[in-house]
């Protein structure tokens, strides 16, 4: 598997599946394989210790953010920064432990989905 980081003015155009900028999320259907690579502190990829509760995303931005990718046909990647100290901190292992017992309960839904060949939604505008 190739994704499309490598090389400049590749993005969204190479590769065995797209990652075109980080948070990529197109939000309809897209007929490339695609992943929304995105980290829950809302700054940074790595660890800030001076982070407040607000510069992370709240569980729901998440679920959120796991629905619209993988209902459009995407792949996910989700990021937590370690410390120094290769630890992970209490707010990145809160979030992975919601998300965790959010899955026990709609894994199936996010684990057993295949690619909508159409999109046609009236309900939801979001997806």
């Amino acid at each position: 598997v190739v994704n499309d980081r490598w090389g400049s003015g590749i993005p969204c155009q190479h590769g065995g599946f797209y990652t075109c900028t980080d948070h990529y999320n197109p939000g309809h259907l897209v007929e490339h394989k695609w992943e929304n690579c995105f980290t829950i502190d809302k700054h940074s990829w790595g660890y800030i210790r001076t982070s407040g509760a607000n510069d992370y995303l709240t569980i729901q931005e998440i679920l959120n953010q796991i629905i619209t990718t993988v209902s459009t046909g995407g792949n996910i990647l989700i990021n937590v920064g370690p410390t120094s100290y290769g630890k992970i901190a209490p707010i990145f292992e809160e979030r992975l432990r919601q998300m965790g017992s959010w899955l026990k309960v709609n894994g199936e839904a996010i684990y057993s989905s295949i690619p909508w060949k159409y999109q046609n939604d009236t309900i939801n505008s979001n997806v």
